[in-house]
């Protein structure tokens, strides 16, 4: 069993680490221990945090003649199975591993699919540090209108488990959406043992899994052998510097209906532990007749079209069923637009305008945004930032903002550039989050990008979420936005996978000679808020409800709190050295 490269700094409270590393100081106290609860713990470590984990041995390694604490059986009525991920295995096998070893000798097989089979199957709660009682999704998305907006739950923060537009990923699978008969999961990093636990545990373990993926991981070249219902399915990039970096999910139900679900989180463990990230979920979709016109169920938006268009520019055969079926299920109750970025250069046109990154964005507010004062700043907030030039002129103000700052006012009016302040954690933001230091693992912001753009500092403001409880929880969600303290509005607001970056959101060349052509390297998806579609009004109320119509639910604190002159931002290098 590998050391976990942590060591005794290591946070985490999940068994499926404990079953993939080893921690040498937990070893050794646990070895002197009685096996059940009674240890000496050294001062210098989190007496706290030691007990959690060393309480995770015992269940997943007990000792010989300690009786095991009884778990409850969660699947109700129904007849208990050995293992919710692994497949093979039989009845008489015993998940929680040896019962007369305090370690077991490593497993033949060490591949982290392996290893989890281990886990006993029967306690969600060994499995999942957020649990939230079952049946329940339906009313809270219901009462989530007109946004539809969540950040998910965060484990450390025991306020974050009872917020209303709190959610977990068990509530996104919750069967009062909907019995799911098949799902799509497009996203950057994935655990496949920790997804298919969830999906064990959503009664869904069976049903086909389509899966889109951007990070190289070995488990998922051979998933379908071990699970015939998963088709993972790596997206290539032109470049070995682009990402697919979208979240989206697609849920399938057994009336036909489907639904979608956009998302700032990877599919595995940290994401969704003691991480801020956002999630916007779709009404239901129910399916059009079969004699509807070819056109029908679109919404105001246009969010269907432009989702169909993102999905195409992948090309892979295995998304035409579901396109197919995007095409004929009715998306009329969806009130935002799609944003999309797909690598390539790409040019306006007389149709569409700009379809894609930040000039599309900036095609829609400029039709759609109420007019908006030069003096009201441009918010973006990300959890990492790309090399942006030598001066915010060169690609923040030229390009990003002079997109951002669009809205319907008439064309001729003299306009100023409006501020551009940017959220991101500072060493004192992340070295007091729930995880320490280790909570800027989500971070990936380095020292030789920040050395080359020292004018950034000035427009940096801290992480500050005290009002949704996630101060502590460090920010992977990303977010752009413009708003008005002083009437208490918001013009507009942007969910999305894309951080603050020209390969996220593009970057015009600099020709004059030729037609502009927006140069982009990722794939990324989000959502834009627009009040004229959402509320039928100009702006969203900010801070609390105004005739009737609900506060945005903006996933940081404002006023924003800028930098002070001895902070400075976090950089992952801290955490190489």
């Amino acid at each position: 069993m590998k050391e976990c490269p942590y060591g005794e700094k290591c946070y985490r409270k999940n068994p499926i680490h404990f079953g993939e590393f080893s921690h040498a100081h937990l070893d050794a106290i646990y070895e002197k221990g009685n096996g059940s609860g009674d240890y000496d713990i050294p001062d210098k470590y989190s007496s706290e945090m030691i007990q959690t984990q060393l309480k995770l041995l015992e269940k997943l390694f007990p000792k010989a003649g300690v009786k095991k604490e009884k778990e409850p059986n969660v699947s109700g009525s129904k007849a208990p199975v050995t293992a919710p991920i692994a497949s093979g295995s039989s009845s008489s096998n015993n998940p929680s591993g040896s019962s007369t070893s305090t370690r077991p000798a490593a497993p033949p097989d060490t591949s982290n699919l392996a290893k989890k089979q281990r886990l006993n199957p029967k306690n969600i709660r060994d499995y999942i540090p957020v649990v939230v009682e079952k049946g329940g999704m339906a009313k809270k998305l219901e009462r989530a209108a007109p946004y539809n907006m969540f950040l998910t739950a965060i484990t450390d923060s025991k306020p974050t488990h009872s917020e209303p537009l709190s959610i977990t990923l068990q509530e996104i699978l919750d069967e009062s959406l909907g019995e799911i008969e098949s799902t799509v999961q497009i996203n950057f990093m994935v655990d496949i043992g920790w997804l298919l636990g969830h999906y064990y545990f959503a009664g869904i373990l069976d049903k086909p899994l389509l899966l889109l993926y951007g990070d190289e991981s070995p488990e998922l070249l051979s998933i379908g052998k071990l699970k015939p219902q998963v088709t993972a399915i790596r997206v290539r990039m032109p470049t070995p510097f682009a990402t697919s970096h979208t979240k989206m999910m697609f849920l399938g139900y057994a009336d036909g209906s489907m639904r979608v679900v956009i998302s700032t989180a990877n599919l595995y463990e940290d994401d969704w532990h003691n991480r801020t990230q956002g999630l916007w979920i779709s009404p239901k979709l129910p399916a059009l007749p079969e004699d509807a016109d070819t056109g029908a169920g679109e919404s105001a938006t246009g969010f269907k079209q432009d989702l169909m268009l993102y999905l195409v520019e992948y090309k892979i055969t295995q998304l035409q069923p579901w396109i197919a079926r995007i095409r004929k299920s009715d998306f009329s109750a969806i009130n935002v637009f799609f944003l999309g970025s797909v690598p390539g250069g790409h040019r306006e046109s007389t149709v569409r305008g700009h379809p894609w990154g930040h000039a599309r964005l900036a095609s829609l507010l400029a039709k759609h945004a109420a007019p908006i004062d030069d003096r009201i700043p441009v918010i973006c907030q990300s959890s990492s930032i790309g090399s942006l030039g030598a001066n915010v002129q060169a690609w923040i103000q030229q390009d990003f903002v002079n997109s951002l700052k669009k809205d319907s006012t008439p064309v001729g009016k003299l306009r100023q550039m409006p501020a551009f302040k940017m959220i991101y954690p500072s060493f004192g933001n992340v070295s007091g989050s729930h995880d320490g230091m280790l909570g800027g693992g989500c971070l990936p912001y380095g020292k030789n990008t920040n050395d080359k753009q020292p004018w950034l500092k000035e427009h940096l403001q801290q992480w500050k979420s005290s009002d949704r409880y996630r101060s502590r929880a460090m920010p992977h969600i990303k977010s752009y936005t413009r708003f008005n303290l002083e009437d208490q509005s918001v013009y507009w607001f942007v969910l999305t996978s894309a951080n603050l970056s020209k390969a996220a959101w593009g970057c015009f060349n600099k020709n004059s000679n030729i037609q502009p052509c927006l140069r982009i390297a990722n794939y990324e998806v989000g959502v834009l808020f627009l009040p004229r579609f959402v509320t039928g009004e100009d702006t969203f109320p900010l801070g609390n409800h105004r005739d009737g119509v609900p506060a945005f639910p903006l996933p940081y604190d404002v006023p924003l709190t800028p930098y002070a002159p001895d902070d400075k931002p976090f950089l992952m290098d801290y955490l190489q050295g």
